[in-house]
């Protein structure tokens, strides 16, 4: 997470789980020395504007965040234009755009809606989808404190920007992090025999060998590797589901560069019970 002082924007409807997202949003700005900036987008059609006269929504959740923060500096503002595009825009100036997993639209089967997808893709800083975010609706319910943060890390690029916001995470929040390789059989091929063993040692190696810069700079932060044989998502799924959040690059090896969310990432998003941080850079 950057040091200065964008903000981290939170995005409401009037929803439960909205409040839920502003109560993961007031804690990681307190955390990170940010201000906290609500937004509310109303899809209606029209001009891409802002809308002074609709602002209740967004005045009512800072009033609660002021309650929960006093000290926290807090900005409101309302805008006509789809929520989607109304965040990802406003990301441009942000640390971190935060968002319920689902608001009040859409179908109730759906795990994320629309614009947590549309954020995880395009915003142009990292993103915090909180699933099931209305059971942090009330301040009476407490947020995870001590759970550990779960990592995927596949060696690419996009996943090292995940790995880098994790060990920050995990240092602010003073819990563990565990770092997840999956791997998986090669293709036989003529018959011959697979040294399973050796495919898991050369996994682990290769993936403490791409942690030890981070373990040196973050070096009070207890780090487990787990090398799981398996496709990823359902391996970071098993692992995260009693994390405090899953934390992952926009996407990983593999794939068409020209992707602006790879597979993993959108199943992980699709079906995680844990909040999701996408570390967009």
């Amino acid at each position: 997470m950057t040091t200065n002082r964008r903000p981290v924007i939170v995005g409401v409807d009037g929803s439960p789980a909205s409040f839920g997202a502003v109560r993961w949003a007031v804690d990681e700005a307190v955390r990170h020395g940010q201000p906290l900036r609500v937004t509310h987008a109303i899809a209606v059609p029209g001009a891409f504007e802002e809308a002074a006269d609709e602002h209740e929504v967004a005045l009512h959740a800072a009033v609660e965040a002021r309650n929960w923060q006093p000290g926290l500096q807090i900005t409101t503002s309302t805008w006509c234009g789809s929520p989607g595009r109304v965040l990802v825009d406003q990301s441009q100036s942000a640390a971190l755009v935060v968002v319920g997993s689902r608001g009040m639209g859409g179908f109730h089967s759906l795990r994320i809606g629309s614009v947590g997808l549309q954020l995880a893709a395009h915003a142009r800083c990292p993103v915090l989808v909180v699933h099931h975010a209305e059971r942090w609706a009330s301040p009476e319910m407490p947020l995870p404190q001590r759970q550990p943060i779960v990592v995927g890390a596949d060696g690419s690029a996009h996943a090292e920007f995940g790995v880098e916001l994790a060990f920050a995470e995990a240092m602010s929040r003073g819990v563990p992090l565990i770092a997840v390789r999956a791997w998986q059989e090669p293709v036989h091929r003529w018959g011959r025999a697979t040294d399973l063993g050796r495919f898991a040692t050369t996994a682990h190696g290769a993936l403490a060998a791409e942690l030890e810069p981070w373990r040196a700079k973050y070096p009070t932060v207890p780090v487990e590797l787990r090398v799981i044989q398996g496709a990823p998502a359902p391996a970071l799924l098993d692992v995260g589901r009693d994390a405090l959040m899953i934390v992952l690059g926009p996407r990983g090896a593999g794939g068409f560069d020209d992707l602006r969310l790879g597979s993993v990432t959108q199943q992980v998003l699709d079906h995680a019970s844990a909040p999701v941080l996408v570390a967009r850079h």
